[in-house]
């Protein structure tokens, strides 16, 4: 199994860095939510990064209670 964090691992695409790019994408929305499509979509257009660095980064902002699911929403929760 793979590890979450490597010590060889682009830092540009490590779990928190892509966590506070998903965070600015909640704050630019006007209700504190985004599709996942959307911020796929957004973040891979501007930063070229794969789906699993965008996956490692919403299960790393929900496994601190900042963020929760609501079928194909992201929602803020502070």
């Amino acid at each position: 199994m793979g590890s979450l964090f490597s010590k060889d691992e682009d830092l540009k695409k490590s779990a928190p860095v892509i966590g506070s790019e998903i965070l600015k994408q909640l704050q630019a929305s006007d209700d504190g939510r985004i599709s996942i499509f959307d911020l796929a979509r957004n973040l891979r257009k501007s930063e070229r990064l794969s789906a699993r660095s965008i996956y490692y980064g919403m299960l790393f902002l929900y496994a601190l209670d900042v963020v929760d699911f609501d079928e194909p929403y992201l929602i803020k929760k502070c």
